[in-house]
């Protein structure tokens, strides 16, 4: 092999690769979370009725859906999604859910989290 055929070899190569680092970094998120926020939004409204129907009609009911709409829309990154197991506000509204009664206190105490998680987190950026 001559050495300038190796040499634009090694050149292409890492064109390629920078290129795919770059789709990786910036633009696999507007593939992959935009389209699965919405694909989440339109699973959470279908399925909310089923899903709480043991929990009592009330003001503080339609509250804690639209939280839970408002956090899904504020996902930003693929590592928002894999540390959803780890999410403090995730935890806290499923103990909220537990018992059929949802209180004015359990509402304002997962707006406060998810505004400490937002703070956090534009803060880290």
């Amino acid at each position: 092999m001559k050495k300038s055929c190796f040499i634009q070899s090694i050149v292409i190569i890492t064109i390629f690769v920078a290129a795919a680092i770059y789709i990786i970094q910036y633009k696999l998120d507007d593939w992959l979370i935009k389209p699965g926020k919405k694909l989440i939004l339109t699973e959470v409204s279908k399925n909310w009725k089923k899903e709480t129907a043991y929990i009592k009609e009330s003001v503080e009911k339609d509250s804690l859906k639209s939280l839970m709409k408002y956090y899904v829309e504020n996902i930003k990154t693929m590592e928002d999604v894999v540390n959803l197991e780890q999410d403090i506000f995730l935890t806290e509204f499923k103990l909220a859910i537990e018992d059929s009664l949802i209180t004015d206190n359990e509402i304002s105490n997962l707006t406060l989290l998810m505004k400490k998680e937002q703070y956090e987190k534009s803060k880290s950026n």
